[in-house]
């Protein structure tokens, strides 16, 4: 999950431009990056001024690419609300929300898709692994990030209209293909908001974020998520990953 976890995500040494065709092969190998073993991890999402939400997530590949199950255990009155995020599967890249207080899972997509994600300032389709035909992806420098000396990857939308972005810029390490930071630009091309890795760690081998914050430059608010527990390599049903185990 580009979520949480994976899923998912730039300030001044600045180059010339490379071709645009330099951008996707580094965004290719962010995603092949992705380790391809099962995960369970445990998650913390806050907001200023609002209560903690408590998520418990699994991740399995897949033949074509992956899922993810979440799960929020905490407050109370969110309890039980689930996500399953199929990503590049035989039907295409899918999501789906189960919802308590309407006993029904909701296909999401659309407009859906640019809603805040349990009211944090992370989107819905922020968790989703992009489709890379779908962008432009342009080298537009260089600069240190947390230390790391990345690539700047500027992702343009062929289909404006279909994303909640004008433009994403991300902030690459090619050594270890990992995104440090992600800057989002709203459809008139203003800054909205800096996704940054915060913490990042090797766990059983495995580079993970366990730390992203995510500030919203327009609205002056943040949100964070905080990986507490990561497990790699266990065993997780493939029931797990289908919508009757969402209505269970």
């Amino acid at each position: 999950m580009r979520a949480i976890i994976a899923v998912a995500v730039s300030l001044a040494l600045r180059t010339a431009a490379c071709a645009d065709d330099a951008g996707r092969p580094l965004i290719q190998k962010v995603i092949d990056a992705v380790p391809k073993v099962t995960m369970e991890a445990t998650a913390t999402l806050a907001s200023v001024g609002g209560m903690p939400r408590v998520l418990e997530l699994k991740r399995k590949p897949t033949k074509d690419g992956d899922a993810s199950y979440l799960e929020v255990t905490a407050p109370e009155n969110l309890k039980n609300t689930r996500f399953l995020f199929i990503e590049r599967g035989s039907e295409g890249s899918l999501q789906y929300i189960y919802s308590p207080s309407f006993g029904r899972t909701v296909r999401v997509g659309g407009e859906a898709r640019k809603q805040p994600f349990l009211g944090s300032e992370f989107y819905v389709s922020d968790l989703i692994m992009p489709d890379l035909d779908a962008f432009t992806f342009t080298v537009t420098g260089e600069e240190d990030v947390l230390g790391r000396k990345c690539k700047l990857v500027e992702s343009v939308p062929k289909s404006p209209a279909d994303e909640p972005y004008g433009k994403v810029i991300m902030a690459v390490d090619p050594a270890d293909a990992v995104i440090t930071r992600t800057q989002f630009y709203d459809p008139k091309g203003r800054l909205l908001k800096v996704w940054t890795i915060e913490k990042l760690e090797k766990v059983q081998g495995h580079w993970t974020p366990l730390l992203h914050s995510v500030a919203n430059v327009q609205d002056k608010t943040r949100s964070t998520l905080e990986i507490t527990e990561v497990r790699y390599g266990t065993e997780i049903a493939d029931e797990v990953f289908t919508k009757p185990y969402l209505e269970r």
